[in-house]
C-alpha cells in the first residue's frame, strides 16, 4: 500500500512539475495573452521519452494560458490519465491532500525560483531539470529546505519581538 502511494506521489508530482516546466520553457507572450508554443519536434521527443507526460504537452500546445486554464488542464490530465487507469480516485486525492505532495511541490517551486537565471540561460529538457532538482535535494541546502518544509508548523513556538 505504501509503495502504491509512493508511485502515485511520483506520477502526480511529475505531472505537476512537467506542467510548470512546459510553461517555463515554452510560454510566449502575444499582445496581452500568454500562449504555449511547443514545436512538433519537441512533442515527438516527449512522446518517445516521456509517455506519461507527453499528452499534457499536446493538450496545452497552442493554447492561451491563464492560471485558471493551466490549473484546469493539469487537473483534467491527472484525472484522465491516472484515475482508474493506474489508481483509483481515493488514492489520487490522498496524494493531492498529503504533506508529502505539498513538501515536494513547495521544494520544487523554491528550487525553480532560486535557480531561475541558470534555468533560463540554457534550454534543458524535462529530464535534465529533474536530474538537477534531485541533485539539489541531496545537497545540504536541499536537505535543509526539505527538513523545514516537512516539520510540523507550530505557531506557538514562534516568538515576536
Amino acid at each position: 500500500m505504501a509503495d502504491q502511494f509512493k508511485q502515485a506521489l511520483k506520477d502526480i508530482t511529475d505531472i505537476c512539475k512537467f506542467e510548470h516546466w512546459l510553461r517555463f520553457t515554452y510560454m510566449t507572450k502575444e499582445g496581452e495573452e500568454h500562449k504555449l508554443s511547443i514545436p512538433e519536434s519537441d512533442i515527438a521527443e516527449m512522446k518517445r521519452d516521456l509517455p506519461l507526460l507527453a499528452g499534457l504537452a499536446e493538450d496545452m500546445n497552442n493554447e492561451i494560458m491563464t492560471p485558471d486554464t493551466s490549473q484546469q488542464k493539469l487537473i483534467a490530465y491527472i484525472q484522465n490519465r491516472l484515475d482508474g487507469d493506474r489508481y483509483d480516485i481515493t488514492r489520487i486525492l490522498s496524494v493531492l491532500n498529503s504533506k508529502s505532495f505539498q513538501v515536494e511541490m513547495q521544494a520544487f517551486h523554491m528550487w525553480v525560483e532560486a535557480h531561475e537565471d541558470q534555468l533560463e540561460t540554457s534550454l534543458m529538457n524535462f529530464t535534465q531539470w529533474m536530474q538537477l532538482f534531485e541533485a539539489w535535494k541531496r545537497t545540504g541546502k536541499g536537505q535543509d529546505v526539505l527538513q523545514t518544509l516537512s516539520s510540523p508548523q507550530d505557531d506557538s513556538s514562534q516568538t515576536t519581538h
